[in-house]
């Protein structure tokens, strides 16, 4: 690997202010349904894809309901419009929206990152994709592999492989004829992805650890990006990145368009990433140690 890339990661991590957070956060519409604190905060970033939204949240509910535990719903918007305002307003669901260009590229790093800042104080977080449902037993087992494993993270679903659904489940399912709990591994319409393995999607993480390792990496990453295998890496530094496999938890992907191929800097992603896994440890804990000092001002107890 070039001198050239890892002395890059360095400049991008050190460099004051490549993310300004107080200019961004300034800019920022934020509307908090309940400040109190809760045991997680489920965040989701957003741009477009508002017809997911109500799916999701609707998901969200029945699980929620199920379990004893006190769980918070985020929603940060990062768009030239609010589109999700109304919805959130109206269900009471916490709020964020950062305005960017029409042509910008979608941040979903600096989008979870802003949930973690802005919305209500919690203890842990759960980072979820806006196109993946869950089912009405998701958090009594997450709980259960929580307990189990002693987790301080962990990926909220089994095997690396979250299921697909076509086209015509995800009408279903968007026209309210479809009820989640009904998908399995095997239904008519549900397949694994074409390359079964990549993580991310929904990742769960203790708050004390999410800032030992500088949160997501919005100067590094955004539009199609390896952002969370970035991130799986830095915990695997301090701690086990879990899967949720006893009991297994399945999720379901709702059908849009791929966004794989339209980043044209994903080469030079991949190479941050290289690069940064071919450091001796204590460089990389060097360097995830300035990410910790650069956001630890929105730590809080």
């Amino acid at each position: 690997m070039s001198s050239h890339i890892k002395n890059m990661i360095t400049d991008l991590i050190t460099t004051k202010n490549v993310i300004n957070y107080d200019k961004i956060i300034s800019e920022c519409e934020i509307y908090i349904s309940n400040d109190e604190k809760t045991d997680i905060n489920f965040i989701v970033p957003v741009r477009h894809r508002f017809s997911f939204s109500k799916p999701l949240y609707d998901s969200f509910k029945n699980a929620r309901d199920n379990v004893d535990l006190k769980i918070s719903f985020t929603i940060v918007e990062l768009s030239a419009k609010s589109e999700h305002k109304n919805f959130c307003v109206n269900n009471g669901i916490n709020y964020i929206w950062y305005k960017t260009k029409e042509d910008e590229p979608f941040n979903k790093c600096l989008g979870l990152n802003l949930g973690v800042f802005l919305s209500n104080k919690s203890n842990s977080f759960l980072f979820h994709d806006i196109d993946c449902l869950i089912q009405s037993d998701f958090f009594v087992k997450l709980k259960e592999n929580i307990n189990k494993k002693n987790a301080k993270a962990i990926q909220t679903f089994h095997g690396r492989r979250v299921l697909y659904l076509n086209q015509k489940l995800t009408n279903l399912i968007l026209n309210g004829a479809l009820d989640v709990d009904t998908l399995h591994f095997g239904y008519d319409g549900v397949t694994p992805p074409f390359n079964v393995g990549a993580p991310g999607g929904s990742i769960y993480i203790e708050k004390d650890l999410f800032f030992q390792i500088g949160g997501y990496d919005p100067e590094f990453f955004y539009g199609y990006a390896p952002e969370d295998i970035f991130f799986w890496k830095k915990v695997e530094l301090f701690e086990v990145m879990h899967i949720s496999d006893d009991p297994k938890i399945d999720i379901f992907h709702m059908n849009h368009k791929l966004t794989s191929g339209t980043n044209p800097d994903i080469d030079k992603m991949h190479l941050i990433h290289a690069a940064f896994n071919e450091l001796p440890e204590r460089h990389r804990k060097d360097l995830i140690k300035i990410k910790e000092n650069a956001i630890k001002k929105f730590y809080y107890e």
